[in-house]
């Protein structure tokens, strides 16, 4: 991938107030699944760009330099239109995501300010673990973004591309400014746990919300997304790369599903 495949975009439509409350298929366990991820993305993503950008200073190659701006570019948009995502779940009365996300936001920034090293060691594994799930959705288009209401498909197809697309940066600034194999292990544990730990939590307060926290809710619910093709289940196996000592976002190349993808859902460069 070069930097003219990094292309910063404007979403041009997305979720809104005409978008149903179960939107995934009419499903109240997968809409909530997915809306819990996606309230976890903007204060995520902030985090992210404060964490490249601490050691943009130290990064000569132009190249990079340039994919960097992409990088914090992209982020930021994807701030912005998860931000409109959730005032629309604050509308509808999820007040808790404000809470959970005022208590992100100050381990965020406490980390960056103390911790700049392992904020960038999270940052790749977190990238990583988005870059897992960007490539499920391109790759298996039918599971993941057909059955989602038409007002949702472009936000995830536009994240799910744009995440694909910038997925080596932060790694790549890491490995010039830190390089730690054993600091990039550790961030990937702290950063699976925590992740699926701050996803089931919230996930688990929408359902209570909407007191959906049933024995055959969660039963079929956790068979789709922990199943045969579950969209957890896929972490396993892909998250194992990441240890190795040689790993490198772009081992797993989708670049041409990556293209076809742009093509089809008119995202291109």
């Amino acid at each position: 991938m070069t930097i003219q495949d990094i292309t910063v975009r404007n979403l041009d439509n997305g979720p809104n107030l005409n978008t149903p409350k179960y939107w995934f298929d009419d499903n109240i366990f997968l809409s909530h699944f997915f809306n819990a991820i996606s309230s976890t993305f903007p204060e995520g993503e902030r985090f992210f760009i404060r964490s490249v950008r601490y050691y943009e200073k130290n990064v000569q190659d132009p190249t990079l330099q340039q994919q960097i701006t992409a990088f914090v570019a992209q982020e930021g948009r994807h701030s912005k239109e998860h931000d409109s995502h959730i005032q629309i779940l604050l509308d509808q009365g999820y007040n808790a995501l404000t809470t959970f996300n005022r208590n992100q936001r100050v381990i965020g920034l406490w980390l960056n300010r103390r911790a700049p090293r392992f904020s960038l060691a999270m940052t790749i594994a977190i990238e990583h673990i988005t870059a897992i799930f960007a490539d499920q959705i391109l790759s298996h288009p039918h599971r993941w973004t057909e059955p989602m209401h038409p007002t949702m498909q472009p936000l995830w197809r536009w994240h799910a591309i744009e995440e694909a697309e910038h997925k080596a940066v932060a790694f790549d600034v890491y490995q010039l400014v830190i390089g730690s194999i054993w600091l990039r292990r550790c961030a990937m544990l702290q950063a699976t746990l925590g992740f699926l730990t701050e996803v089931f939590v919230r996930h688990s307060v929408l359902l209570i919300k909407d007191r959906a926290f049933r024995p055959s809710i969660l039963y079929k619910g956790f068979k789709a997304i922990w199943g045969r093709h579950g969209f957890l289940r896929i972490l396993i196996p892909a998250l194992g790369t990441f240890y190795a000592a040689d790993f490198h976002p772009w081992q797993q190349d989708n670049s041409e599903l990556l293209n076809q993808r742009r093509e089809q859902w008119g995202f291109q460069v």
